[in-house]
């Protein structure tokens, strides 16, 4: 199969992958709606369903980049038909299960080929679209992502009201069959790589030990002190198991992704960018629930509603931005895309308990346009700056930074607002004391999009 033939079907192709990415972002958003039905369904206490979560966030984020490097040897056909079945096997065991020890293990099985979407979906664009579309294409995946995001809850309480929990996972099922056979059918004469290189064993291992300790670490530090045993722990042996991981990569015959990648400078700055705008945006945003709920006193329908500014408005530019940047390059986007995110945080700083609803609105949805304009331009910089034998790798060191940015920004946000609101909570208000150590946070938060921004300005313009 020719690269024309790929590039003149790129759509069959893209919808593969686009079916693949909605399903594992709209069933991540649907499952929190579900999450207090499950827990008394099944007789549980919130911090055990509270699992069901957490695996499958810690499952995605210690595969993401093995699998990126596995889909370099093994193809994209391989992948997607691998990541198809997992899903539907996982999603079938979730729906079935009678107790919450079988949940979860569905939800591992699921988190399993819902990685290996995440991880290749980016890279499989950058294949699929001619260098001129890049842009377009992965804009185009980024509004799949947020489509999946904005469908979830609605969808959720919808089918809660009508039919019981189970039936959210029920739907992932003909999804997932429609997008599997569609797999077969076009990816069947998809070039398989020409690579020679096999999976060091050692290398995969330490790679997601590494990445799985750092995340349970970041995990128990918004209920433990950062002196816990349990937290010193995870990131010793998180630290040991990067160590060994890097020994490895260091010789090229044992490498599983290769450190060359990171001597480019328009890789390691988008990668380093993306970073600080997922540590910043999650942080941030993970706090505005509370501050609509336990300081304006909105119901939770009007709190979700809030909370889908986000999705919408990316929803809206990522798609955009995609275009305008394979016409003008990215280093204009992606700093307009920072310089937005950054106005957006700092009408954040100003919220108060009088604020009103469009002031509210108005600062999600500066966030919303900035993160838009940003992400996608980023992701083509980054995929862009690759050799076409590593986009697989790059897609899921891409997946494998969102996820821990999106991590180490909640875990440190809600770290440094227990901090900030124990200093206030005896000399104010609760409201006051929340509306305080949250102006705080915004304000580190700020500060990480502006390094962010200063990262965007040194960048290349184009690749050619």
């Amino acid at each position: 199969m020719s690269i024309e033939f790929i590039q003149a079907n790129r759509y069959k192709f893209f919808a593969i992958g686009a079916i693949g990415t909605f399903m594992g972002t709209l069933d991540a958003s649907i499952l929190n709606v579900a999450l207090p039905t499950i827990a008394g369904d099944l007789n549980c206490t919130v911090n055990v369903v509270a699992w069901v979560v957490l695996a499958y966030s810690l499952t995605l984020v210690s595969l993401l980049m093995v699998f990126g490097a596995w889909t370099e040897r093994k193809g994209y056909a391989f992948a997607y038909k691998f990541g198809y079945v997992l899903f539907i096997v996982g999603s079938l065991i979730c729906a079935l299960s009678g107790t919450i020890a079988m949940l979860v293990f569905g939800r591992v099985v699921q988190a399993t080929g819902s990685a290996m979407f995440q991880a290749i979906g980016t890279g499989m664009v950058a294949t699929v679209f001619p260098r001129r579309e890049r842009g377009k294409g992965i804009g185009l995946m980024v509004m799949m992502v947020s489509a999946g995001l904005m469908a979830g809850p609605p969808l959720g309480g919808f089918m809660l009201e009508i039919w019981p929990w189970p039936s959210i996972f029920y739907i992932n099922l003909p999804i997932g069959l429609v997008g599997l056979i569609l797999c077969f059918r076009y990816f069947k004469d998809f070039p398989v790589p020409e690579s020679t290189r096999k999976m060091r064993t050692g290398g995969v291992l330490a790679l997601s030990i590494g990445l799985l300790t750092a995340m349970v670490g970041l995990s128990l530090l918004s209920d433990h002190p950062l002196t816990d045993y349990r937290i010193v722990g995870s990131w010793v042996v998180s630290a040991l198991a990067f160590l060994v991981f890097f020994v490895l990569e260091s010789k090229p015959e044992r490498a599983l992704i290769g450190l060359d990648l990171f001597r480019n400078r328009q890789f390691s700055t988008s990668i380093a960018a993306m970073l600080l705008l997922f540590v910043s945006i999650s942080g941030v945003l993970i706090l505005v629930p509370f501050f609509l709920q336990d300081v304006k006193g909105f119901p939770p329908k009007a709190v979700g509603l809030f909370l889908m500014i986000l999705p919408v408005t990316m929803f809206v530019c990522a798609p955009l931005a995609g275009r305008l940047s394979d016409r003008i390059g990215y280093r204009l986007l992606t700093t307009a895309g920072m310089l937005t995110l950054a106005t957006g945080l700092w009408l954040l700083m100003g919220l108060e308990a009088g604020s009103s609803n469009g002031y509210i609105a108005g600062s999600l949805v500066m966030v919303g346009i900035g993160t838009g304009i940003f992400n996608t331009p980023n992701s083509s910089a980054a995929m862009g700056s690759a050799k076409e034998t590593k986009r697989a790798v790059v897609s899921g060191i891409i997946s494998t930074t969102r996820v821990i940015g999106m991590g180490l920004g909640v875990a440190l946000s809600t770290a440094l607002f227990s901090y900030f609101h124990a200093q206030h909570s005896a000399e104010m208000t609760e409201s006051a004391a929340f509306v305080s150590s949250y102006h705080k946070v915004t304000y580190i938060s700020l500060a990480l999009v502006i390094c962010g921004t200063l990262l965007c300005l040194v960048r290349k313009n184009r690749l050619d």
